[in-house]
C-alpha cells in the first residue's frame, strides 16, 4: 500500500483539535488548566478520564464540564 492510500482503520486527525468530543491528552489537559503535568496524573481519581491501556486520554467537553460542576476555589 503507498503512503497516499489509508487503510480502512485510519482516521483524518486534522480537524480533531476543534472538535468538541476530541480526546486530549494530560499535557494538552495540564495546559487548559494551566496545571503541571503530573498534578493531572496525581488526580486522575476525580478527572474525567479515559484509560486506553496504559494511556490516558480526556474528552475535552467532559474536562470543561469538571470544571464548571466543581466552581471556585475548590
Amino acid at each position: 500500500m503507498s503512503t497516499s492510500q489509508h487503510s480502512p482503520l485510519s482516521i483524518d486527525l486534522a480537524g480533531m483539535g476543534s472538535a468538541d468530543g476530541c480526546l486530549l491528552t494530560a499535557d494538552e489537559v495540564a495546559a487548559i488548566l494551566r496545571v503541571p503535568r503530573s498534578w493531572i496524573y496525581s488526580h486522575l481519581s476525580e478527572l474525567p478520564v479515559i484509560r486506553l491501556g496504559r494511556y490516558v486520554r480526556f474528552k475535552r467537553s467532559e474536562v470543561e464540564r469538571f470544571l464548571e460542576n466543581r466552581g471556585p476555589c475548590q
